[in-house]
């Protein structure tokens, strides 16, 4: 009865349920995201701030629900103004909005020797090994380029990307060696690479909950079946008590040994061989007649009969007194 219980009650069907419904809710959701249109707009609008030589722009990118700071600086020249463009309107099909977490920045360097180079260092902590930095310049064909930038880790879990410009070069947006270079881009991640990743991470976890919900649904139960057997072994009558408890102990081993058709045979042999033995010393066993005779009647055996009566007599006589 308890076996086919625990059978209809056992976790592991339950638990392979939860788990496809579970992986099935989050590749829809990732498939809906992946394919439904993504703003590229910020909510809210980045904000720059200057830190001496540098800018630093504090905004809320796409899958963060926090504010990251990425800082600006430049190795030749003055860092005059770095602002943000709405992305809209660098779109171009050789690139996807969805790999862009943040809208593009136009980066203004003035003080630069004419037709000199300056190094652009873009640094964060929302930056990964995979981060690339494209820029934009509507005058060339194609309009976007991987810079290439130098991916280098800092302290703090903070990577840098290095980005060399040339004044009057493909990525100076204006065009002309004047000594001001002006930049437009942005850090750009694959976005199926971040899109997997959630997807692993959200299974891992969901996969570590289950199993420990599992392990503790398998604890549980072991700890009821225990339960539930000590209360069935306190439930048991006990043996009754006999005269003779080593008959009993010899009786109740033989019972336990043997199974009905042997007691039965046993039983048969025994009262067989005790029938035999009764007849062999009933056998051995002879009437022996008994002869009584009357003494011969004399004096002698007429006085002892007397004296054996008056014994008799006063012996009775005292114990009724």
């Amino acid at each position: 009865m308890y076996n086919r219980i625990a059978s209809h009650t056992s976790p592991k069907p339950l638990i392979l349920f939860l788990t496809i419904c579970f992986a099935m809710v989050i590749m829809y959701s990732s498939a809906a995201e992946a394919t439904q249109d993504i703003t590229p707009e910020e909510t809210p609008q980045p904000t720059f701030t200057r830190d001496g030589e540098n800018i630093v722009a504090s905004l809320i990118p796409r899958a963060k629900s926090t504010s990251v700071l990425i800082a600006f600086s430049v190795s030749e020249g003055r860092l005059a103004e770095v602002k943000g463009m709405d992305f809209k309107a660098a779109a171009r099909p050789e690139v996807d909005g969805k790999d862009f977490k943040s809208e593009l920045f136009v980066v203004s360097v003035a003080d630069v020797p004419k037709g000199a180079e300056t190094r652009i260092d873009v640094s964060s902590d929302f930056f990964s090994k995979s981060t690339e930095f494209w820029g934009f310049n509507a005058n060339q064909v194609p309009s976007w380029t991987n810079m290439n930038a130098d991916n280098r880790s800092q302290a703090d879990r903070i990577r840098t990307l290095g980005i060399v410009v040339r004044d009057g070069g493909p990525l100076d947006t204006d065009g002309a060696a004047d000594g001001r270079i002006t930049l437009i881009g942005g850090p750009k991640d694959s976005f199926w690479g971040y899109a997997l990743g959630t997807l692993f991470i959200r299974f891992f976890g969901i996969f570590l909950v289950l199993s420990v919900l599992m392990i503790g649904m398998m604890l549980s139960g072991r700890i009821f079946k225990r339960v539930e057997d000590q209360k069935k072994r306190n439930a048991q009558p006990l043996p009754a008590k006999s005269s003779r408890p080593d008959d009993d102990f010899q009786t109740q081993r033989l019972q336990d040994v043997q199974s009905p058709a042997d007691r039965s045979s046993v039983q048969e042999t025994a009262a067989a061989v005790a029938a035999a033995l009764h007849l062999h010393v009933s056998a051995l066993q002879t009437d022996v007649p008994l002869r009584l005779r009357i003494s011969e009647r004399n004096p002698w055996t007429q006085q002892g009969r007397d004296r054996s009566m008056s014994v008799r007599y006063i012996t009775s006589r005292r114990k009724q007194v």
